[in-house]
């Protein structure tokens, strides 16, 4: 997170806890090459008009027209595997003057859900994926534990089908009789990980509807929420080399966990009730899903069992291809960026 030394660089944050942010930004950085601004503020609205570069991840200001003057670039939150923007007949689509991608494939896809020109996707990589190569961070950091307190350290991020935040919504199936997240499935599911020593973290999605309060605590399964992260000054992709297994369902974030080359899993019971509802970008997406396809509760076991114990890894030349497909930079991806929008 290097701020770039020629340039004047201006973050705007959503809430008033800079010391937070602060933190975050300290803990990647020596620079102190920057300034921290809440987004609904006067000094906010002035840095906005004011900047030549305009970066972000969600749209800022957007009831403002874009200036002639200044370049603004969406770097939105992830490669899409469902729907988005106006592929998902989105009326809240941001607009900007570029967007970004990792392949010409999802140049594509990214220029059509954003209704940008071709020319208008950089085709760069994901700045966040920067993080992703960093061992600085751990998972365990959160819980004051360490690596030899466990054998295996597991990630699942379930997205969410019900949405409280931002683009209130419901995608998929509620309440489904195959759920995973079901009290007793989860039970099981932690026995087996104190079986094997191990430990799984689920961290909820920040628009979903579920709460850590939610749920049990369990000895060997951990839940977290985004303020946990925050409290800590820990971004998420930091904390990703430092697992052994990526679990998750239609998350963007097995695109980015690719360019690790470690074993996906994609927990779907509802993939016939989300197509039709959000829809996919892909006609066939589980052909471009490089990991064991889960459906059925009582198949989650048996596949931890083949992964940790028996130390199978089945989809390692899947990976190989679909990475091929999806990531044509795998590194440098915010220096990519930003050369080239400073050429343009």
């Amino acid at each position: 997170m290097n701020n770039h030394p020629e340039y004047q660089n201006i973050w705007v944050i959503n809430d008033d806890d800079k010391e937070r942010f602060y933190k975050l930004i300290s803990n990647y950085t020596t620079s102190k090459n920057f300034k921290i601004y809440k987004k609904k503020s006067l000094l906010g609205l002035y840095y906005f008009s004011k900047s030549k570069y305009i970066f972000h991840t969600h749209g800022i200001f957007n009831n403002i027209s874009l200036s002639k003057k200044q370049v603004n670039v969406n770097l939105w939150h992830g490669m899409p595997l469902k729907n988005i923007g106006h592929l998902d007949n989105n009326k809240r689509v941001p607009e900007s003057n570029y967007v970004i991608s990792t392949s010409k494939l999802f140049q594509e896809i990214m220029s059509k859900a954003f209704d940008l020109d071709l020319e208008n996707v950089i085709n760069s990589g994901q700045p966040r994926n920067d993080f992703i190569f960093s061992n600085k961070f751990s998972l365990l950091d959160l819980i004051n534990k360490q690596k030899k307190d466990f054998e295996k350290v597991i990630l699942w991020m379930p997205t969410y089908r019900k949405s409280i935040v931002g683009d209130v919504r419901v995608d998929g199936e509620l309440g489904d009789s195959n759920n995973f997240l079901e009290k007793e499935q989860l039970s099981k599911l932690n026995t087996f990980f104190e079986s094997i020593n191990s430990i799984c973290f689920v961290k909820l999605h920040p628009m979903d509807f579920m709460k850590v309060k939610d749920f049990n605590q369990y000895s060997n399964l951990c839940f977290l929420e985004n303020s946990i992260f925050e409290e800590k000054g820990i971004s998420l992709y930091s904390v990703l080399n430092q697992t052994d297994l990526l679990l998750t369902d239609f998350s963007s974030i097995y695109i980015d966990y690719l360019l690790l080359d470690k074993p996906i899993a994609f927990l779907v019971s509802d993939f016939d009730q989300y197509k039709n509802s959000r829809g996919f970008v892909f006609d066939k997406p589980i052909d471009f899903m490089p990991g064991e396809i889960i459906i059925q509760q009582e198949d989650l076991i048996p596949f931890l069992e083949k992964t940790f114990i028996d130390k199978q890894d089945l989809y390692k030349e899947k990976r190989k291809k679909i990475t091929e497909v999806f990531h044509e930079s795998k590194n440098n991806f915010s220096q990519n960026v930003f050369n080239t929008i400073i050429k343009k």
